[in-house]
């Protein structure tokens, strides 16, 4: 087997950590590599499986998307759907298993850890209410919403030979670089146009041009499109599965282009060997203002307590 190495990728999710804080960056992608397979106690084992927690509305968010990834490829399989009160007990269950194992730190013992919780980590004080009502206006209310959706209804009047991918992780080459993307859906409809479709559990913040034009940049090699052949369809679960479509034109994926091509420089810019990918502690510096970090998973090797 050939020995795994830390080769420089990009993603949004990695864009996005990069802007928020540049020592959360560092320890997520550098300080962590290899943590899987280090003795416990040491400092890359502690920065893994610190990199493992979410927070409770990310593992919120995290638990819906499983759930319809399981719903989904099930129905790929076989073609049948569950009802909604077999999912959500499902779901439920999972998350009752996730959150007792949290509790106990078990994370903190198993070589690949899930569903553990920044808030038990720290001993954040969060009310026996406050969990029950993340569950239910947040994972039941999701999925409730994505059952109500226009766009569920689409999937189920589409033949599954035109199901194109169902949250599968794949990758594309951008200007040498790899770019990671994982789509929650995506289909064809009798038209041609693909249907590229991202479950949101939280409010609606305005369309992401970005994330649609990697999406559309993606689907363009992927299945051999026109730009003009791919519809972005942000599906808002929350809000009872309130879908807002986009497109995006040539100005938008030159646009798009332009910010990964400068999120990448900036991130190859603090590396001490870009080449070799590697990086030093202290090129990436902590934020100013320790207000900002109450949320980290990175607090205590940050010094941020």
């Amino acid at each position: 087997m050939a020995e795994l190495t830390n080769d420089f990728t990009w993603s949004k999710s990695r864009h996005e950590k990069f802007a928020e804080c540049r020592r959360a960056y560092y320890y997520a992608y550098y300080g962590s590599w290899g943590g899987w397979g280090a003795p416990a106690g040491s400092e890359v084992r502690e920065l893994y499986v610190l990199k493992q927690l979410s927070s409770r509305w990310q593992w919120a968010g995290s638990l819906v998307h499983d759930s319809l990834k399981q719903l989904l490829r099930r129905a790929q399989a076989t073609g049948q759907f569950a009802p909604l009160e077999e999912v959500v007990a499902r779901t439920r269950q999972r998350a009752r298993a996730q959150w007792s194992a949290s509790r106990e730190k078990s994370y903190w013992r198993d070589r690949k850890p899930v569903g553990c919780l920044v808030e038990h980590e720290y001993g954040d004080p969060v009310t026996g209410e406050e969990w029950k009502r993340i569950f239910e206006e947040v994972v039941a209310g999701s999925l409730e919403g994505f059952y109500r959706s226009p766009a569920f209804a689409r999937i189920r009047e589409t033949p599954r030979t035109d199901w194109l991918t169902v949250d599968e992780l794949d990758s594309f080459a951008f200007e040498g670089t790899k770019i990671w993307v994982a789509i929650d859906f995506a289909y064809r409809d009798r038209d041609g146009l693909v249907h590229v479709l991202d479950w949101k559990t939280g409010k609606e913040r305005g369309v992401d041009q970005t994330q649609v034009g990697i999406y559309t940049i993606y689907a363009q090699g992927k299945w051999s499109l026109a730009p003009e052949q791919v519809v972005g369809g942000l599906v808002y679960l929350g809000a009872g599965g309130d879908e807002v479509a986009v497109r995006a034109d040539p100005e938008a994926l030159r646009g798009c282009e332009a910010k990964m091509r400068e999120s990448i420089a900036g991130m190859k810019a603090l590396l001490e060997d870009p080449a070799a990918n590697r990086a030093s502690l202290r090129q990436f510096p902590q934020l100013e203002d320790p207000a900002s970090c109450r949320r980290c998973p990175f607090r205590r090797p940050c010094g941020r307590l």
